[in-house]
């Protein structure tokens, strides 16, 4: 009897070897699956009872319990067919209560999306009222100096000339000719200001003409070459557009002339089915894009961006130091 108790215990000892680690591992799963469920539980409050936490966390429990079950079958042999039966079902309603965390999940994230574009809008929203009313203060100011400083100005001219065609003296005359051309030359002033204040071309001709009218301006001698292309002739978009894209254009222009030391500007302005589109390039010394926002540099970059939002349009800039610069800009017409 000994020798045959012996040769049983020798033969039992692999498969006892292979148990033992199993045994080991479900234990210190069961372990970790009750302590993921506690800490689960303990963060509903902080979800606001959020029915999806609450699927989430049961499934952790039942996870732990399924794992309860696989190891009462491991250790006895005659509960393995109820075991299995249990943990087979507790995996169906596990699967079912992912399943509507998942769906519950996914509503949450709809919800979020929405919040977030509403927050965009209401974001556009306000950049639109803000260039609205700086627009409106720039006509009003650039009125204001119209029919008020001018017709001062011009009334002191024809004071002047009246005065200098009765002034004896050379020195005299010459003194109201100096005078006179000091006004003529504020006169001329005052209206340079009163235009690009608010640029009577773009309200009364649009967009394309004001651009090149402003490039018309410019004091540039021998560089950079400015080439226009465009298909948009006399169409005419809605009063926000058309600024925003005037003051975007002259604000690029102004920089390149400023700062990037460029030979050549290009601009194609062109419009598609309810898109308008503005490439604009330049190929001066570029900038690092990176380095000058990690460091809050360029307010007039910035003013851009804000501006292009405030009319729901896409800003896209790609630059590199030595390699130019340019700048994509779209913005839906309708």
């Amino acid at each position: 009897m000994k020798e045959h108790f012996t040769c049983l215990t020798i033969e039992q000892a692999p498969g006892f070897l292979q148990i033992m680690p199993i045994k080991v591992a479900l234990i210190l799963s069961i372990f970790l699956q009750f302590a993921a469920a506690i800490i689960a539980i303990s963060l509903i409050r902080s979800t606001r009872n959020n029915i999806a936490w609450w699927l989430i966390s049961i499934c952790f429990l039942l996870m732990a319990i399924r794992r309860v079950l696989e190891l009462l079958q491991v250790i006895d042999a005659d509960s393995r067919l109820i075991g299995g039966l249990l943990s087979s079902w507790t995996g169906v309603g596990i699967s079912i209560i992912l399943l509507f965390s998942l769906i519950f999940i996914k509503r949450i994230f709809n919800i979020q999306k929405r919040i977030d574009d509403l927050r965009k809008e209401n974001e556009s929203r306000v950049l639109s009222a803000i260039i609205k009313t700086e627009e409106s203060e720039r006509q009003h100011f650039a009125k204001e100096l119209h029919d008020s400083l001018g017709p001062l100005l011009s009334s002191v001219k024809l004071a002047l000339s009246a005065l200098a065609k009765e002034a004896g003296s050379t020195g005299n005359r010459e003194v109201l000719d100096n005078t006179e051309n000091l006004i003529d030359e504020s006169i001329s002033t005052l209206k340079e200001i009163s235009n690009n204040l608010s640029p009577h071309i773009l309200n009364n001709f649009g967009l394309l003409k004001a651009v090149k009218s402003f490039i018309d301006k410019l004091q540039i001698q021998d560089r950079p070459k400015i080439i226009v292309s465009s298909n948009i002739e006399n169409k005419r978009f809605a009063k926000n557009i058309e600024v925003v894209l005037y003051r975007v254009i002259c604000e690029l222009i102004t920089n390149t002339l400023k700062h990037a030391s460029a030979g050549q500007i290009n601009i194609d302005l062109f419009v598609e089915p309810e898109l308008l589109t503005l490439e604009y390039y330049d190929d001066g010394i570029g900038f690092d894009l990176e380095r000058m926002e990690e460091e809050n540099r360029g307010m007039g970059y910035s003013n851009i961006i804000s501006r292009i939002k405030s009319i729901n349009g896409n800003f896209q800039v790609i630059t590199e130091p030595d390699e130019g610069m340019n700048v994509h800009i779209a913005v839906k017409t309708a």
